[in-house]
């Protein structure tokens, strides 16, 4: 990392490498998907914390704790392009052992079957709608982005990993929104739900609530307003 984590931050990063790590054992030995409610207030550093998780994950932490997995696959999703790029930005500068090639952002130009072994990428749901070329055939593409997702899940499903940046966007109750196909899988469009999902969010009543009414066990990591206002990034 080109940063130094505050004391709260990297003992919540291994607290999530660890959730994470079981969480993976829960669901390639037992076969129940899994979701982590990664909760922290707004402040707090939570692209900054992802970032080390990220890339404690795929190059393994200082301490040796965790085994590095370098085949691990993120995707990135928020609900909105600038965000996107944003938090991209931040993390391609924070994480200094990856390297440029491992980011990409999923776009109209993306043309592949599965996606890759090793990459961080980005996606955001305003792509993803009924009129989108990434959720239809032609233009030299011979798969849905959602068919891209799901044979992704099927060939590398123990090494994917979905990060839902403001996860609290999407889980509306009242209505399915294109998070949630994500987190629920959608029938329609050929995808299950994904094996894997950390929801980011300062306010995560409703995705948890969206995460207990899902097939996935739900597992919480919490940053508290206390640790972080006496680290001096809060008043």
């Amino acid at each position: 990392m080109n940063i130094q984590l505050k004391p709260f931050q990297k003992q919540r990063v291994i607290e999530l490498r660890r959730t994470a790590a079981m969480a993976q054992m829960n669901w390639q030995h037992f076969g129940t998907k899994q979701i982590i409610s990664f909760t922290a207030p707004t402040g707090a550093g939570k692209t900054i914390m992802m970032a080390s998780f990220i890339e404690s994950m795929m190059c393994g932490d200082d301490e040796g704790m965790v085994a590095a997995i370098p085949e691990t696959i993120f995707i990135w999703l928020s609900d909105s392009t600038e965000l996107n790029e944003q938090s991209k930005k931040k993390i391609m500068a924070y994480c200094d052992k990856l390297v440029l090639s491992q980011f990409r952002t999923l776009d109209e130009s993306f043309r592949g079957e599965k996606l890759e072994l090793g990459k961080v990428y980005f996606l955001n749901t305003q792509k993803l709608t009924k009129t989108s070329k990434m959720t239809s055939v032609g233009d030299g593409r011979d798969w849905t982005i959602w068919e891209t997702i799901e044979n992704t899940i099927e060939e590398y499903g123990k090494n994917l990993v979905l990060i839902i940046d403001e996860a609290h966007r999407g889980a509306k109750t009242n209505q399915t929104t294109i998070m949630q196909k994500f987190v629920n899988g959608s029938e329609s469009d050929g995808l299950q739900s994904l094996p894997f999902i950390i929801g980011m969010s300062a306010t995560p009543e409703r995705f948890n609530a969206l995460a207990g009414q899902s097939l996935s066990a739900l597992n919480k990591v919490v940053v508290f307003a206390k640790e972080v206002r006496d680290s001096g990034l809060l008043k």
